[in-house]
C-alpha cells in the first residue's frame, strides 16, 4: 500500500510540488483546501498506517506561514519528523484569451505569493487589485472560469488548468525558499535522512510580565543550545497574550539540553516538545 501524503491543495500548489519532491510518485497524494482540513485528517484518523502530511511553515521573503503555526499550536497530538527546503517560483498565469497585461483587472494568489511577489507586481501591474486565494492553485482555477483575471502560481498549475505564462519568475528575491514540514500525528521517529544536523520546535505559554520571556530562556543560553526560531502567535480566548514558537538546534541528546529543557519548562507556564526532526 502507497504511503499517504496530505498537502495544501489542488494539484498544482508549490505544497505538491513538495510533496514529489520529497516522496516522489510512488505515494498517494491527498490535496486538502485547508490547513484546517490537512490538521483534522492527521488528528482524527485512528486506523493504523496514519497518514503524514507537508505543511509550508516558513518563508525567506515573507516569513512565517500563521496558518500552519497556530494549527501546530491547536492540534497537540502532531508531531514534526522532518524540515527540508525548496525554491519557489511564482508565474503570472493567465487565461488564453488575455494577450497583454492590459486587459488584467486582478491578481489572485494565496497571501503569502502576493506577498513573496509585491514588488514585481506594483512595477508590471501598478493599480491593479489583489485579491487572496487558500492556495496558488486555486488561484489558477479560479482565472480559468474568469476572462480579466491572473494568478500567481507554479507552471504545474498552468499545465493542469489550461494557462499559459504571461511573465515567468514574479517573485522579488531569487532566493525564495520555503521550508517545509512533514508532520503526522502521534509519536514518530524521523524519517531517514542524510543530515547529520538535528533542531527540534517547541511551543510555551509563558506570562505576561516584565522579563518572563528572557528568563524563561536564559537556561537555553547558559546550556549553549543555540535558538533559530522564534515566533510569537496569539492565545485564543486570551486577547494580548501570546504563545511562542521556539526552535532549538538540538535533539534532546545530551544532559544538559534536556537539564534546560526541564527548568525552561518550570519558568513557563506551559510547554511541549512538538517534534525533533533533521534539516534538509
Amino acid at each position: 500500500m502507497k504511503n499517504q501524503i496530505l498537502y495544501l491543495g489542488p494539484e498544482g500548489t508549490h505544497s505538491h510540488e513538495a510533496a514529489l519532491t520529497r516522496f516522489g510518485e510512488n505515494t498517494q497524494l491527498i490535496p486538502c483546501l485547508s490547513h484546517e482540513e490537512i490538521f483534522e485528517r492527521l488528528c482524527s484518523t485512528i486506523r493504523r498506517g496514519r497518514p503524514l502530511a507537508i505543511v509550508p511553515v516558513e518563508n525567506s521573503s515573507e516569513g512565517p506561514v500563521t496558518q500552519t503555526l497556530d494549527q501546530l499550536a491547536a492540534c497537540s497530538r502532531v508531531t514534526i519528523t522532518e524540515s527540508f527546503s525548496i525554491n519557489i517560483r511564482h508565474h503570472l498565469l493567465v487565461p488564453p484569451g488575455i494577450r497583454s497585461k492590459s486587459m488584467i483587472r486582478r491578481v489572485y494568489s494565496h497571501p503569502q505569493a502576493l506577498g513573496q511577489c509585491r514588488a514585481s507586481l506594483q512595477a508590471y501591474l501598478p493599480g491593479v487589485e489583489r485579491q487572496p486565494e487558500s492556495s496558488t492553485a486555486a488561484a489558477a482555477r479560479r482565472v480559468s472560469r474568469e476572462s480579466d483575471a491572473a494568478a500567481l502560481a507554479s507552471t504545474a498549475a498552468a499545465t493542469f488548468n489550461g494557462l499559459r505564462i504571461l511573465k515567468s519568475d514574479m517573485q522579488d528575491s531569487d532566493a525564495n525558499v520555503t521550508r517545509f514540514f512533514v508532520v503526522t500525528a502521534g509519536r514518530a521517529k524521523p524519517l531517514p535522512s542524510p543530515s547529520t544536523e538535528y533542531r527540534s520546535l517547541i511551543h510555551l505559554v509563558i506570562g505576561n510580565r516584565p522579563g518572563a520571556l528572557l528568563h524563561a530562556l536564559a537556561p537555553f543560553d547558559a546550556s549553549g543550545v543555540n535558538l533559530t526560531f522564534i515566533q510569537s502567535r496569539p492565545l485564543p480566548g486570551r486577547p494580548w497574550e501570546y504563545g511562542f514558537f521556539i526552535e532549538a538546534a538540538t535533539d534532546w541528546k545530551t544532559a544538559r539540553a534536556e537539564a534546560a529543557w526541564r527548568l525552561v519548562l518550570a519558568l513557563s507556564e506551559s510547554g511541549r516538545k512538538i517534534g525533533t526532526y533533521p534539516i534538509g
